[in-house]
């Protein structure tokens, strides 16, 4: 796909995630007007995602889904090398409460639905990092599973090799009791780059649900050795899965 096609591709993908999302706000406003229908977001995440993606031809592959119940919360951790990664967790087979930076809350009608449904982040201030950790684990109650990328951002320079990880996702896991599910999303980057301008990649997206990781008798001395496991997991994916396109 030439830079010509490229750019009039993106104005349609625009076009049709923003529309679908104008469309869909109703109702998230519906969801957002009753704290307990907060847990049936994720119907709408998953009509905005799979709709969205139909319309511009972008095929989903999704991997690993079999291993996990939709009977039970998870700590869902993932590489985060595009702003894509976020729309793919609409395919997470319950609802889901995010944790993203702070700048999310700033775009109009989408920032709303984010800070009122999941949870925004300073990054830059230890004490709002841990507050939004406790907000997060207080707005998954009993129902809903966390996802985080625990890089802190979209900070690799060198992809597919990620960043250091931080501890929030793994002391959430832990002090929940409950399973940690690495992800990899091994094109995203590719698709919708991390750019000033970016141009959209027409090409297939996958998403690799790994083994869920049980947390169950560990406790906070254990949190290296967890996050160490989690980042081997996703980035021996990403080298497997990455190294035809990156040299």
């Amino acid at each position: 796909m030439n830079q010509f096609f490229k750019k009039i591709y993106t104005v349609w993908c625009g076009i049709v995630f923003i529309g679908l999302f104008v469309l869909l706000f109703p109702f998230f406003l519906l969801i957002i007007a009753n704290k307990s229908w907060h847990k049936h977001c994720y119907v709408l995440n998953k009509v905005w995602a799979s709709v969205a993606l139909f319309l511009v031809g972008i095929r989903t592959e999704i991997e690993g889904k079999h291993r996990l119940s939709t009977a039970m919360q998870y700590v869902y951790c993932a590489n985060h090398f595009s702003l894509l990664d976020i729309v793919s967790f609409g395919f997470a087979p319950h609802s889901v409460v995010y944790v993203g930076k702070s700048s999310l809350a700033k775009i109009p009608l989408f920032g709303y639905m984010f800070r009122k449904l999941h949870v925004t982040v300073n990054r830059a201030s230890p004490t709002n990092s841990y507050k939004a950790l406790q907000i997060a684990i207080d707005k998954m109650g009993e129902e809903r599973s966390l996802v985080m990328f625990p890089e802190g951002g979209i900070l690799s320079k060198r992809i597919p090799e990620m960043g250091r990880f931080k501890d929030g996702a793994f002391r959430a896991a832990i002090t929940k009791q409950i399973p940690i599910v690495p992800v990899s999303l091994p094109d995203n980057w590719i698709i919708l780059p991390d750019e000033k301008i970016p141009l959209i990649t027409k090409r297939k997206m996958r998403m690799i649900y790994h083994e869920p990781i049980p947390t169950s008798g560990l406790n906070m001395e254990d949190v290296s050795a967890l996050k160490e496991t989690v980042y081997e997991v996703i980035a021996t994916d990403l080298r497997m899965k990455l190294k035809d396109e990156y040299k």
